[in-house]
């Protein structure tokens, strides 16, 4: 029987598909997402989301953007996390090994989940994860999922 890869969307991810067409990897970046999007809604990926996203999302001051990335969450998810004291502990470790405040609690969430991949636009955040035995969830940009 074949698992279901689990598929950890980041809030960039939610965002990058309404950002417009303001270079060419940010096309390429969209186009990707919408197709991942379009395999979560039939059925092939599961989609996780939790706390944290709809956190970040609703800092967005893009009010239009914000709603329509809140719209898209909504659609998709297939579970949520909520982070438990442990994945508060794995964050405030992640942050001590580096990660930035957010990205650390999402990948706490990640990892909480046994996601598979934690898809992310933040190319500061994919080269911190890629360090040998940091992570069991590989963190990666769209394009190379």
């Amino acid at each position: 029987m074949n698992r279901k890869l689990i598929i950890y969307f980041d809030n960039c991810i939610y965002s990058r598909i309404f950002d417009g067409k303001k270079s060419p990897t940010i096309t390429a970046e969209a186009a990707r997402i919408r197709g991942i999007v379009r395999k979560g809604l039939s059925g092939k990926y599961i989609i996780i989301g939790g706390g944290i996203v709809t956190t970040e999302m609703g800092r967005n001051p893009d009010v239009k953007k914000r709603r329509a990335a809140e719209r898209l969450y909504k659609r998709i998810v297939s579970g949520e996390v909520i982070l438990s004291a442990r994945g508060m502990a794995r964050a405030k470790e992640l942050q001590s090994k580096g990660l930035k405040t957010m990205d650390a609690r999402h990948l706490a969430s990640a990892e909480a989940t046994k996601a598979d991949y934690l898809l992310t636009v933040d190319k500061d955040f994919i080269n911190k994860c890629s360090q040998p035995n940091f992570t069991t969830v590989k963190v990666i940009n769209p394009i190379n999922f």
